[in-house]
């Protein structure tokens, strides 16, 4: 693409009309400006093969400026590199003709606000805090050691990684980067390292007129200053925010698919799980056709998201040839000990000494947040009685009441005013104020409210004030981007007082239990569900929690998270059985270790759901979706399991196997059918790959999945037959529309869309379903869809 190409299609991006000129160097630009007024612009783009060429075109592009010098508006001329223009020719374009001289990073950037300002004294931006924390946090951070997903390659430090990778001027293969991580695991401080690294390199590359990559961070803070908690206004309060000029969408996107800036996406967890357009969003950008280069895309996700997240797993199936994975790993024993050189220098040995004599704290400590809280309690000297069973619920809250420590001994807040008890029954409020308050923060003034309930009641309007603002200045809290508003400085600590909060409901309130436990569904590795799953376990409450379980089957959020507190039980054999498991969405859940001889999970969503060394014998799962099912160590048992019909089979996974695609092929690995006289016969193969262009539109439960898809997300992936005969046939049909201007298909929207569902969900054919298989099967006579065969087997 040349400068006049790139110019053209940035000021389109910008909103300029930019008629067809008959001399391809020059851009004459123009767009409405307020109360009927014309903006106007002009862009000088010389093509020029290098410096000498440049300097000896100085005479006529200066005429050319005298020329337009009674041109309204902003000049400019655009040049790869100033290097050959002479000072003389650089003075008279400014001076004589006010025309100013651009490269692409100075022409093309969008610069932050606080860009020549950096450690300001002014109230900080999300962006620049990040930046800040980031210098800090890669001074004393300790390289992250990670595997890459899918080649199984190890390494010492994602960050180096990740910084080479995004700082390079070569071309990528796959646009977006997927790190994943457990809670705690240092993903944080991974990703403000990332940035200030990167950042910081970009305003070198500006200075130096190179091109490269700005970082644009996309954060949880920006949702409470979008007008929804969506991606597409996240990213407008994005550029609301931080840029100092205004920019629209539409040239964000055109700087990520030119080369000018990369899009870092961390902590959206919460969006992703409310925003069912999020991925298509990232979609859209990657997969035009038109991209001249390849967008730099980085998403940090808990890694328990992979399972938990319907929409995240869409993605991964339709578009996995975009992303490339790493993980970041548990910190080796070496990794720990650079930690405490770091963190403790001359005292890392009493550090070292603790976890050397107790493996169940070095195992704690492979998690960085678990040893960063062991640190600080060596630090401070309270190390003496540390059991050998220390838990990682114990650590989290000894840390929380060294906090409290701290703030008494500092005289912050007195013992006398507001007792300990008191105090940690305000932070587990807040942290339920923030729950449901979709993390956006909790007003100082709910906080206030808060304390007012404990705070003596003659205590002077000035005390009062001075307590409310030491609470909300506890190292627990943080500000929030919306003013006067705090929220919690670590998911660790916020979802250990959202499990000790449901524990405590749990005992004595169980409508608020479950409204608790409704507010979002938790994920597998979610502290809070592994506190209330240790308290019930201490009560020996098991049978109490299949109550409420029961009673929870119409709201499907506090039903998944008790089900995940239930399969944490030790006796959870004994208790499943008797679980209202049936046509529940069970997608992403993990059965480990379970017997499941009487468990029913009849027309239950299994997509995505994994059997991890499970007795399945007599387990019945007539009619559950079946897509990306796995099950490892279950065989020879499986079996023996009831699969009914397999009409919601789409594919399974077994033990080190492929993806297993096709019904026949799942039934002849169990050895047969089991289960019939009469032979199995699956859907022909037409009818397979119309099944997985209708699931590119629904999901196999039945649900919504998107309206439209471009057609290489409609082409790519499994073929058994050729996806585009079938894709033509559906439209022929009316089962979908193409929009040719855009390459895309857009699903129905009459009485034909349920048909759709019917045939993803369980293969329910209807009389516009079989005219399309007619027209599209060449197998004369075929029956289609799945049947038994009237024969003997």
């Amino acid at each position: 693409m040349t400068l006049y190409d790139e110019a053209v299609t940035f000021l389109e991006s910008e909103g300029w009309s930019v008629p067809v000129q008959t001399r391809a160097e020059v851009v004459r630009a123009r767009r409405a400006a307020y109360a009927d007024n014309s903006e106007h612009m002009t862009v000088w783009c010389p093509a020029v093969p290098d410096a000498d060429d440049l300097h000896r075109r100085e005479a006529s592009l200066l005429q050319r400026f005298a020329e337009e010098a009674r041109t309204p508006g902003a000049k400019f001329l655009l040049v790869e590199s100033t290097q050959g223009l002479s000072t003389e020719f650089r003075r008279l374009a400014k001076h004589e003709f006010n025309v100013d001289i651009r490269v692409p990073i100075q022409f093309f950037d969008a610069r932050f606000k606080w860009d020549d300002s950096p450690m300001s004294a002014m109230a900080g931006t999300a962006a620049q805090q990040l930046s800040r924390d980031g210098e800090s946090a890669a001074r004393r951070r300790t390289p992250q050691p990670f595997r890459a997903v899918g080649t199984g390659a190890v390494g010492d430090d994602l960050l180096t990684e990740l910084a080479r990778r995004f700082d390079s001027q070569s071309g990528w293969d796959r646009p977006i980067v997927l790190v994943t991580a457990p809670a705690g695991f240092g993903k944080s401080v991974l990703f403000q390292s990332l940035f200030a690294t990167l950042y910081a390199n970009f305003q070198k590359a500006k200075k130096q007129l190179r091109r490269a990559y700005r970082p644009l961070p996309l954060l949880p803070d920006y949702a409470a200053l979008a007008s929804a908690p969506a991606l597409g206004p996240m990213v407008d309060a994005l550029l609301q925010t931080e840029v100092a000029r205004p920019v629209k969408q539409p040239t964000f996107q055109w700087m990520l698919t030119r080369g000018f800036a990369s899009w870092l996406l961390d902590g959206l967890d919460e969006v992703i799980a409310q925003d069912p357009d999020f991925f298509e969003y990232i979609r859209e950008i990657v997969a035009r056709p038109d991209n001249p280069t390849t967008p730099r895309i980085l998403l940090c996700v808990r890694d328990s998201l992979l399972s938990s997240n319907q929409a995240l797993r869409d993605f991964l199936a339709v578009a996995h040839e975009y992303v490339e994975e790493f993980r970041l790993l548990p910190w080796r024993p070496e990794s720990i000990r650079t930690f405490a050189r770091i963190r403790l220098q001359d005292d890392d040995h009493r550090l070292l000494d603790i976890v050397d004599a107790k493996p169940q704290l070095m195992r704690l400590c492979g998690t960085p947040y678990y040893a960063e809280l062991l640190a600080e309690r060596v630090a401070l000297g309270q190390t003496d009685g540390i059991p050998d069973d220390y838990s990682e619920m114990d650590l989290v809250h000894d840390a929380v009441d060294a906090i409290m420590d701290r703030e008494y001994k500092k005289e912050q807040l007195q013992e006398n005013v507001v007792n300990r008890a008191d105090l940690l029954d305000i932070i587990s409020d807040v942290a339920v104020a923030e729950l449901e308050n979709d993390n956006r923060g909790v007003p100082v003034h709910e906080i206030g409210e808060l304390a007012a309930f404990v705070l003596p009641a003659d205590l002077s309007d000035v005390e009062r004030e001075r307590c409310t603002d030491a609470i909300c200045r506890l190292p627990v809290f943080r500000a929030a981007s919306e003013r006067q508003r705090v929220r919690f400085a670590q998911d660790v600590i916020f979802e250990h007082q959202i499990g000790d909060r449901a524990a405590r409901y749990f005992a004595v309130n169980p409508v608020r239990f479950a409204q608790l436990l409704d507010c979002r569904p938790f994920p597998p590795d979610s502290f809070a569900i592994r506190v209330l799953c240790a308290r019930i376990r201490e009560l020996a409450a098991g049978e109490e929690l299949l109550t409420r379980l029961a009673s929870a089957t119409t709201a499907p959020t506090a039903f998944r998270n008790m089900l995940q507190v239930l399969l944490g039980l030790p006796d959870c054999d004994r208790l499943l059985p008797h679980a209202p498991l049936e046509r529940q969405n069970l997608s992403g859940l993990t059965f480990a270790n379970l017997s499941l001889a009487e468990v029913s999970f009849r027309g239950a969503n299994l997509e995505s759901t994994r059997f991890q060394n499970c007795e399945m014998a007599g387990c019945d799962l007539s009619d559950a979706t079946l897509h990306g099912t796995r099950f490892d160590a279950c065989l020879p048992s499986l079996a023996e399991a009831d699969f009914g019909q397999l009409t919601g089979f789409v594919s399974v996974e077994i033990d080190s196997r492929p993806a297993i695609e096709d019904v026949n092929d799942f039934v002849r690995l169990l050895g047969g059918d089991g289960r019939r006289e009469r032979h199995f016969v699956g859907p022909c193969p037409t009818a397979l790959q119309l099944r997985f262009l209708f699931l590119k539109f629904v999901r196999p439960d039945g649900h919504y999945r998107r309206d439209s898809l471009d057609e290489k997300g409609l082409l790519s992936g499994r073929r058994i037959v050729d996806p585009a005969s079938v894709l033509n046939g559906a439209v022929r049909a009316g089962f979908l529309t193409a929009i040719p201007k855009r390459r895309r298909y857009e699903r129905t929207h009459n009485q034909l869309y349920a048909d759709m569902v019917g045939f993803a969900q369980n293969l329910r054919v209807t009389p516009a379903i079989r005219a399309l298989l007619e027209d599209t099967c060449r197998v004369e006579g075929c029956p289609h869809v799945v049947h038994e065969n009237a024969g003997a087997g």
